[in-house]
Order: C-alpha cells, then structure tokens, then sequence
C-alpha cells in the first residue's frame, strides 16, 4: 500500500521531533500557579479575570488569567492535556516564536471576550481553542495530511467556533482567530519560500 512521506523543511525551528519546548515551558508554569491555588487562593485573585482592577488600569489582567486554571481537578487535567498535544503539534509546524504569539495572542482574544460574556474567572482552555484554530488551518494547508478524514477536522471545528461564538461562548472567538492566523503564517511560508514547500513522494509499507 502506498502512502505518502512527508519531507518538512529543515528550518532550524520547526525541524520534524525538535523539543516542544514553549508547549512545555508555559505548560509548567501554569501547572505550578494552578496548584498553588489551593493552599494559597490568593495567587488565583492576583491573576484572574477581575473587570474591577481591568478598569483600574491593570491591563495585564488580560494575560494573567491564562496562567491559571480555575476548574475542578479532572477539567484541570483535561485542559492540560489538550494543550499538551494540541501544542507540541502547533510547535512542530510553527515553530517557537510562532507558537508563543499563537498561544498567548489568541488566549488574550479569549478573555476579552471573557470580560464580557463570563467574568470573574481564569483559565489557558481559551489559548488551548487557539492553538486548535492553528493546528485546523495546517490540516486544511498543502502541508497538512492528506487523508480526507483528517482534512475534514480543519473544517468541523471552526464551523464549530462559529457556532460557539454566535452562542456568545467565550471559546469560538479564539478558535477562529488562531484559525486565521494559523492560515496567514502558512500563506506568508509559500510566498516567501516558493521553492522550499512540503514535498511528498510515494512510499512503500508493508501490508499488515
């Protein structure tokens, strides 16, 4: 049975098993914040959504609620599971940088609409919808895979932002943001490197 190997570009940043070290990095650092929460509640009111400091001018209520995850034990669990898996494959396709602006350009997109829709609260499941957003825009790229019934992710769940976002649920916005611009860092890689794309060629597996 024939399928395709997929050949990436060996940019020194998103080099094919290179350490997801961003994904890691914040992963770790929300994970700390997040237990501490516990024995000292006091860390999750200094970071999370509060409109009354936002007004007061402490703008970088709009950052910090990410670093926290303010959800029952399992919910915590499941939110940084997603963003483990959903962020080490962003990583290997957009590299470091990329993902970073990705992460916290769409988690920060998230909670400003959390101000209006759902404050007070904290949470990364915002910056996780991005991430996901990004990932849907690769799957639908000539470098994503080919199987139909991959590609057909990449449609199903900004759909599924849209509808979360006329509902007036705080995790649509991001979804699409990171959807598109997902998709404009992979249309600024064609143009800029036209002769350096994704190239896949046939290749033989053994039947099983």
């Amino acid at each position: 049975m024939k399928v395709p190997v997929v050949h990436l570009r060996h940019d020194r940043e998103r080099m094919p098993g290179r350490w997801p070290i961003a994904t890691v990095s914040v992963l770790a650092v929300t994970a700390v914040l997040t237990v501490l929460q516990f024995p000292f509640p006091q860390v999750r009111l200094d970071l999370w959504r509060d409109p009354d400091a936002l007004a007061a001018g402490q703008w970088w209520r709009l950052v910090t609620p990410l670093l926290v995850q303010y959800d029952a034990v399992w919910q915590i669990v499941v939110v940084f599971a997603c963003i483990a898996g959903l962020g080490a494959l962003a990583e290997r396709v957009y590299g470091h940088g990329r993902w970073l602006l990705l992460y916290f350009g769409c988690g920060v997109v998230g909670q400003a609409f959390g101000y209006l829709w759902a404050p007070p609260d904290a949470g990364a499941s915002v910056a996780a919808a991005g991430l996901l957003g990004a990932v849907c825009a690769w799957l639908l790229s000539p470098a994503g895979p080919r199987q139909a019934q991959v590609r057909v992710w990449g449609v199903v769940w900004p759909l599924g932002g849209i509808v979360l976002t006329a509902r007036g649920e705080m995790h649509g916005p991001p979804l699409l943001v990171g959807f598109g611009l997902g998709a404009l860092l992979l249309w600024r890689d064609r143009r800029r490197h036209p002769d350096d794309r994704v190239v896949a060629e046939a290749g033989q597996v053994p039947r099983s």
